[in-house]
């Protein structure tokens, strides 16, 4: 496998996971929502959801097309992830955009990076990432907007979730 491939095999693999993992927070803490009657949030949240799912279906076809095993943690991704969206959730609303304002802060420094290494190696797929790092900025704003800095412990929980979201960013690109 050439470097080129190799690149395009870590972006792809690293990006889908964190596609799914995306999908598993909003649908936790979709689920919360609605039981405890947030309806504003639970359209809030299913939108920003709707946009992750559009960049979750790119990677997955760009997978299929290069070929890109998924990451062999994808499980624990999958689990870790509901895990964190339900928990923010039970702590309520303010909590659960402080997930999204850390997590989408981690994201889009991680496309930029991506972006970076992308020049003049594919600008196709470097296009693709520069128009999701926008909807992942915008979430963010979202988040910031919805009250997530209003949360107790703030720094502590945006903390936490950043380097929860940084790590795995890390194993998902080596596993």
């Amino acid at each position: 496998m050439s470097s080129k491939e190799k690149l395009l095999a870590r972006i792809i693999r690293v990006n889908q996971a964190g596609e799914i993992g995306a999908q598993r927070i909003y649908n936790a803490q979709k689920k919360v929502f609605k039981f405890l009657g947030k309806h504003d949030d639970v359209k809030e949240i299913s939108r920003m959801a709707k946009e992750e799912e559009e960049h979750l279906n790119y990677f997955n076809e760009k997978m299929r097309y290069h070929n890109v095993r998924p990451t062999a943690l994808g499980p624990f991704w999958e689990i870790g992830a509901s895990a964190i969206g339900l928990t923010t959730a039970v702590m309520g609303p303010k909590a659960a955009y402080t997930c999204t304002e850390a997590v989408e802060e981690v994201i889009v420094e991680h496309y930029q990076s991506q972006i970076d290494m992308l020049e003049g190696i594919d600008p196709e797929l470097q296009d693709k990432i520069k128009k999701f790092q926008q909807d992942e900025e915008g979430h963010k704003q979202t988040a910031i907007n919805r009250g997530s800095k209003e949360v107790f412990a703030y720094r502590a929980l945006r903390q936490v979730l950043r380097k929860t979201t940084q790590a795995a960013v890390y194993f998902a690109e080596k596993i």
